[in-house]
């Protein structure tokens, strides 16, 4: 079986597929990712074969996130009041529309049409109709590799979780059916362009897949229908030699802050409350391991004693030797600190729910992470720790709340449940002959 793996060009779309790769190439199977230039040297890191879509002259750098697309955004937010998005769904949807869909823009042109240069979409279409895949994985930001699996007649799935381009897709179709005329098309429907240009019909199954393969829980997923595959999300990064400090483990509690990868590259955040974090982990008989580059620190003055700074780790490598890890609210993060059964406490700002909607020198400047409010519950649902609210920073509010999990014998019994249901779902191993029976399926 030939499998073919299309992602957008970023290492947080890469890591989580590696492992789920090398299980179908060590059962025998051929792999090759295909996607943008820049990211083809980190992929062939992690000993894969790489496909470039196009020539890196073809097209710009791709900008990621950060792309001001103003006129895009302008429009997006008219449509968000026309169809009068309920709050509720508001993080949901402004997480697409302000992430999501300026990534794919980079490949697919925003509102085109099928005589718009697709530099990219052409070379992926091409390399697929030489290579012939039996089987096309598809980032929800590359959705152009629906139509390339399509045309060369590979079985065809995304790799998503939780699905919340899918739930868009359809909330946007739920509102403009509530609100005639607000808009005449679906913003959601990125591949359209590309569809038209090589006579693809725009389905459901074009859009969302003939079925998802899904790295996460239950308890994260959106209600969208389509027909969902689960497998473990076994958490891996690039790797670095580990330190001579990391083990043997210290006998007082070490504590991991992490606060982002993808942050500091594609977004602007305000770093305010780091000084106020250490200064209350300065007060307690811990050792303070924080994954953080200088753009995070510009705030901090003199370092306590307790406090180490790496600006990268491996967190497969530093959370087992943990007794908590502070982040951002990352998916990988969580589940990274989850896979170990070490309780976790979710950076954010209850009091500051402001969407990001305004860039800066096209860069996007968030004040929370979309996402920390949904890892930090789903923590806390189990019991393995929860959010720590930052919206007012308070170094004795902050030290109670870390003790309180540190000392309490119950999170680390939340981090055990929510290990095991993260485990409960197959391994890339044994998610191999599943996907093995759906291919050749007719």
């Amino acid at each position: 079986m030939r499998v073919a793996i299309a992602i957008w060009p970023a290492p947080a779309h890469l890591y989580p597929l590696v492992p789920l790769a090398w299980a179908l190439r060590s059962a025998g199977h051929d792999v090759t990712f295909i996607s943008h230039p820049d990211i083809g040297a980190a992929v062939c890191a992690n000993g894969l074969p790489f496909r470039a879509m196009c020539r890196a002259e073809d097209m710009a750098p791709v900008i990621g996130p950060a792309s001001p697309f103003p006129e895009a955004r302008a429009e997006l937010a008219r449509i968000t009041d026309a169809l009068a998005v309920p709050e509720e769904d508001l993080g949901t949807w402004n997480t697409v529309s302000q992430f999501f869909l300026p990534s794919i823009w980079e490949f697919i042109p925003y509102r085109g049409s099928a005589s718009d240069p697709m530099p990219a979409m052409d070379g992926m279409v091409e390399f697929f109709a030489e290579w012939k895949p039996d089987l096309v994985l598809w980032d929800p930001c590359m959705p152009g590799a629906a139509v390339a699996a399509v045309l060369c007649g590979a079985k065809h799935a995304r790799y998503s979780g939780p699905d919340i381009v899918g739930w868009c897709v359809d909330a946007c179709d739920r509102y403009a059916a509530q609100h005639p005329g607000a808009t005449d098309f679906n913003p959601f429907e990125t591949v359209r362009p590309m569809a038209e240009k090589y006579g693809v019909p725009v389905d459901r199954e074009l859009l969302f897949g003939q079925y998802t393969v899904n790295p996460m829980p239950p308890a994260i997923n959106l209600p969208v229908e389509t027909p969902m595959v689960s497998v473990q999300w076994q958490p891996h990064s690039a790797q670095s030699i580990m330190p001579e400090w990391l083990y043997p483990v210290p006998a007082r509690p070490r504590i991991a802050i992490s606060l982002g990868v993808s942050v500091r590259s594609f977004l602007t955040a305000d770093w305010h409350y780091v000084p106020t974090l250490f200064d209350a982990l300065a007060e307690m008989d811990v050792e303070v391991v924080a994954t953080l580059d200088e753009s995070q620190l510009t705030k901090v003055g003199q370092l306590p004693d307790n406090v180490r700074i790496i600006d990268y780790m491996p967190l497969d490598q530093l959370v087992p030797t943990c007794s908590l890890v502070i982040h951002h609210g990352g998916l990988a993060t969580m589940i990274a600190a989850g896979r170990f059964a070490v309780p976790q406490l979710v950076v954010d700002f209850p009091d500051l729910a402001i969407e990001a909607d305004r860039s800066v020198d096209g860069v996007i400047s968030v004040p929370r992470y979309v996402l920390a409010p949904v890892t930090g519950g789903y923590a806390e649902s189990h019991g393995a720790g929860g959010i720590l609210d930052l919206s007012r920073p308070d170094a004795g509010a902050i030290r109670k709340r870390v003790d309180e999990v540190l000392t309490n014998r119950s999170y680390r019994d939340g981090a055990a449940r929510l290990r095991d249901e993260l485990m409960a779902a197959p391994s890339p191993a044994e998610l191999v002959a599943k996907l093995e029976e759906l291919t050749s399926a007719t």
